[in-house]
């Protein structure tokens, strides 16, 4: 189980390095796709095999829902993803817990303005969300949102470190 934490780090990582290459740089490196095949194939299989799968099948199907896959690139890493889930099978899916974790992961994706303009920075909405499931005993869905944002993070603070 472990394995799949450090998987999702490195998910994370991987994707902020796209986003990086797509939005801040504005990128015509072939890399990006690369990058993004790579973080498609990481959650397609951690979707497929991990204990918390369902929550990062429900970020997807919330990023389609709020049209963010808005590049070739995170297409790409999104049709990666699908490819591996058929691959490996999809997992049984409670279909309670994906929809509270589609909601959340859709809240998170949502443009505020004024007053609640934080939340389109810090993205909270995801990240509480697994928090009830530790007292049922499920630690694992918080540790493995946790750990892909802290992948995510930990490449974003190293970006705005250098400027």
């Amino acid at each position: 189980m472990v394995m799949h934490f450090v998987l999702a780090f490195l998910a994370g990582i991987i994707v902020k390095i796209v986003d990086w290459l797509e939005d801040d740089k504005k990128s015509r490196h072939k890399s990006k796709y690369f990058m993004a095949a790579i973080y498609g194939c990481l959650i397609g299989y951690l979707i497929a095999n991990a204990s918390f799968g369902i929550l990062f099948l429900a970020a997807l199907f919330a990023q389609v829902l709020s049209r963010k896959i808005d590049s070739f690139a995170h297409r790409l890493g999104f049709l990666t993803a699908f490819i591996v889930i058929l691959f490996y099978q999809l997992p049984d899916i409670n279909i309670l817990i994906f929809g509270y974790f589609v909601v959340l992961a859709f809240l998170d994706e949502i443009d505020y303005v004024g007053i609640l303009r934080p939340f389109n920075e810090y993205r909270p909405f995801l990240k509480l969300g697994p928090i009830p499931f530790v007292f049922l005993g499920r630690p694992d869905y918080l540790i493995g949102i946790l750990a892909f944002d802290l992948g995510y993070e930990l490449f974003k603070t190293l970006q705005n470190n250098k400027k």
